[in-house]
């Protein structure tokens, strides 16, 4: 992904349609940001771009300004991951790092902080010896895969199977190791994920409203 420009539609309004309309932009990116690599976004409207050289920007709905500045003293970034009103940002290093920001009410963000909401990323300290090579949120979940190792860790809200360990007792749960022989883990904003394991066997475990998901799946 590349040469993202604009953002918005100065003729948007709230209807549904099904045929392709022309957009209409209405807040233009300046130069430094229009390289970019991938973009996620929460259900707060808050946008955080990686660009290609792997810094990272985050716009709002009611802070957007022309001049975006990248976040500071951070390494190279490789992939970025959202929930629900959390971010994380896999570093692009010999032995990566991730980094963790947003609302941590739930203990998604892998640390504990005595601030409800953390304003700028910071790193997840208890996976720093790590390799870890993927990472994913769902909700207020999140999810860190050691490539090396297989093992899959997480944090994070736990109703309804959220984690695929329903014995985890309480609704929030710190920083643990979830799963083992994990080859691949796919995620999104909704409340249920999928997990391919190394034999090649897909699993999926969460929310399981009209059969579109699996009600607490044990991996």
């Amino acid at each position: 992904m590349s040469n993202i420009k604009y953002l918005g539609d100065i003729n948007s309004k709230s209807k549904r349609t099904d045929k392709i309309e022309t957009l209409n932009p209405i807040k233009t990116f300046p130069e430094e940001v229009t390289k970019i690599d991938d973009v996620v976004s929460n259900y707060d409207n808050t946008i955080v771009f990686l660009s290609s050289e792997g810094k990272l920007y985050q716009s709002t709905s009611k802070n957007y300004h022309e001049k975006l500045k990248a976040f500071e003293n951070l390494p190279p970034m490789k992939s970025i991951a959202s929930g629900y009103e959390h971010f994380l940002a896999l570093s692009n290093e010999e032995k990566p790092k991730v980094y963790g920001w947003g609302q941590n009410l739930h203990k998604q963000l892998g640390f504990n902080s005595n601030n409800y909401y953390v304003q700028k990323p910071i790193l997840i300290e208890p996976l720093k010896e790590e390799n870890i090579g993927q990472i994913c949120c769902i909700g207020y979940c999140s999810f860190f895969l050691n490539k090396t190792t297989n093992i899959l860790f997480g944090c994070g809200n736990t109703e309804q199977g959220k984690l695929g360990k329903p014995e985890i007792e309480g609704d929030y749960v710190d920083l643990q190791k979830l799963h083992e022989n994990v080859a691949n883990v796919f995620g999104g904003h909704s409340d249920h994920t999928l997990m391919m394991k190394t034999d090649g066997k897909l699993y999926g475990f969460g929310f399981n409203l009209d059969g579109i998901r699996v009600y607490q799946g044990e991996a």
